[in-house]
């Protein structure tokens, strides 16, 4: 499962669609809220395929070899699709009123929270705006990072912790800071061709 980066500059928020979408799959949305969070939230530790077939069942695109902790809190999971060998870790939040979109190899570790809705700043009254988020192949989203609406995270790219995502990140970079930033290159350790296995030392 590969997810591209957009070649077109990102949308201005006005673009996108409101919070509340009449379009939200309504039984899905019911189970989700009703049952499926309360088994996802109370099942063991690594219980990995269990929670993936629940969040299937409210229409998330999960790779099988998908593994989300327990404690990861998850908003309209049909928003979201994620690759092979990608994780979400303890506490981690994905606000998916928008879209998030992960790629394989990824990892989203503990206590990071990727938005897809956010206040305006220019707006005078505040009103909230929705963006997908995008985090492409071999990203890894360190510690305690928040990922703010209509950001895409390039290919290969790491984010330090505590690192605040309010832009595009370009590929194969390490980022640190608040907001973010480029500090270096990270070089590939692995032939781009070679889909099979994550590109960098030490991603398993």
């Amino acid at each position: 499962m590969q997810i591209e980066s957009p070649n077109a500059p990102l949308r201005h928020p006005r673009a996108e669609l409101p919070s509340h979408r009449p379009g939200d799959p309504y039984f899905r949305a019911l189970f989700w809220r009703l049952l499926g969070q309360w088994i996802f939230r109370f099942s063991f530790h690594n219980w990995y395929a269990l929670r993936c077939i629940i969040l299937r069942l409210c229409g998330a695109r999960l790779h099988p070899s998908v593994k989300i902790r327990a404690s990861a809190r998850i908003d309209r999971p049909w928003n979201l699709t994620m690759g092979k060998l990608s994780a979400v870790g303890d506490k981690a939040t994905l606000n998916c009123r928008s879209r998030i979109n992960v790629g394989d190899f990824c990892t989203i570790s503990q206590h990071s929270k990727v938005y897809t809705q956010a206040d305006d700043p220019l707006d005078p009254d505040s009103r909230l705006y929705t963006a997908p988020v995008n985090i492409l192949k071999d990203a890894w989203v360190a510690a305690d990072v928040m990922i703010m609406p209509g950001v895409t995270i390039g290919e290969g790219v790491v984010v330090g912790a505590r690192g605040m995502v309010d832009r595009n990140l370009p590929p194969w970079t390490i980022c640190t800071g608040q907001p973010s930033e480029p500090r270096r290159e990270r070089p590939m350790l692995r032939r781009p061709e070679d889909d099979n296995t994550p590109r960098w030392k030490g991603a398993l």
